[in-house]
């Protein structure tokens, strides 16, 4: 039993994962200026200096720490198996980071670290929960469509780390938006784990977002990607659960989960689109086709990039939030992906039409 009442360890564990990723990183920095550990710019990077791309190590470190600190009180039979998938995830991207791997080894650790969340963890989709029509799933239609998912999530923030606070920024907005349905539905558990993502994040954007001094590498974008998928499914079967305090209605938390996630995924989807059925090459090929890329060639700065996209995605959150009582499911799932459609093409018709009028002059 504990003295602390439940309500301060959530607190706790927000300022815990801040102060522990806030002063890891000046110490991984200065390791990586001594031992020569750090990102060489290249004709595709925007960076003009060596920076380090440890803060991964910040980053999990202090999400590990606090989350195990404030959960101690409470069962947690799922935290084996989350514990040993972050650590493969981990331990892989440090790896990459540091003497990078061929794509299709880093999906190979992937691969293990879910499928010790699915097969060890039963943590795994289990319906659509009324979307599409579609309820509860077959086990192994299940286990296939969660290794898709946690793939896909894992490797869309991996895919977005591409200017300064994009992914962290992401993170920092789905992990908020979980926290506070994890709140109202009054599921302790899973709101100290979002908010010990989100003070890690918070903590990193201070050395990343502005005059980047440390990037988060694989070993922090692939965590805060499995981390986010387990928010994710975690929050779709408790919503289903929890009964008179129930926030959404069983297809609306699926539209809500899908606006939380709308930059990464519709990102990673359209490119992944263009790469293997446009340009016809492996979806692991890294270009410029990306959205935030779109707004850097328009003249955007990092920031100006990180915040405007941020931004869209809380946009999207509050457009669900706002209108689902208002709007049957079917009908604001296809007016989500028109407008998330729209709003991603924009950037690039902008690209080609200052492009065309530079020919002509």
């Amino acid at each position: 039993m504990t003295l602390i009442p439940d309500s301060w360890f959530s607190l706790m564990a927000l300022i815990m994962a801040f102060g522990i990723t806030y002063f890891s990183i000046p110490a991984i920095i200065r390791l990586s200026l001594v031992k020569r550990l750090y990102d060489v710019p290249d004709a595709r990077k925007q960076h003009g200096q060596r920076i380090s791309p440890l803060g991964g190590m910040a980053i999990f470190g202090g999400m590990i720490i606090s989350f195990v600190f404030n959960t101690a009180h409470l069962s947690n039979p799922e935290l084996n198996s989350t514990l040993v998938a972050l650590f493969i995830l981990f331990i892989t991207g440090v790896k990459d980071d540091l003497f990078p791997l061929t794509p299709y080894k880093k999906v190979i650790g992937q691969i293990l670290a879910v499928a010790v969340l699915i097969f060890q963890g039963d943590v795994r989709l289990v319906s659509l929960y009324g979307l599409l029509g579609v309820q509860e799933l077959p086990y192994w239609i299940s286990v296939g469509m969660s290794f898709f998912f946690y793939l896909g999530i894992i490797n869309s923030f991996n895919f977005i780390d591409g200017i300064n606070g994009l992914s962290s920024g992401i993170a920092l907005v789905v992990s908020l938006a979980y926290a506070w349905q994890f709140y109202a539905i009054g599921e302790q558990l899973f709101l100290i784990l979002a908010l010990s993502v989100a003070g890690a994040q918070v903590a990193f954007l201070r050395y990343n977002l502005v005059n980047a001094k440390i990037f988060m590498g694989d070993s922090g974008s692939m965590v805060i990607g499995i981390l986010n998928a387990l928010l994710t499914i975690s929050f779709l079967k408790i919503n289903k659960i929890v009964g008179d305090h129930i926030i959404f209605l069983n297809v609306d938390a699926m539209l809500y989960a899908l606006a939380v996630l709308i930059i990464p995924v519709f990102d990673t989807a359209r490119v992944v689109f263009l790469r293997v059925f446009v340009l016809r090459r492996s979806p692991f090929q890294a270009d410029r086709n990306h959205i935030h890329h779109a707004l850097l060639d328009l003249g955007f700065t990092h920031l100006q990039s990180t915040a405007t996209l941020v931004g869209v995605n809380v946009g999207f959150i509050l457009f669900v939030v706002l209108l689902n009582d208002f709007i049957r499911a079917k009908y604001l799932l296809l007016i989500i992906l028109g407008l998330a459609f729209t709003l991603s093409q924009i950037p690039f018709w902008m690209k080609r039409k200052n492009k065309h009028k530079m020919n002509l002059s």
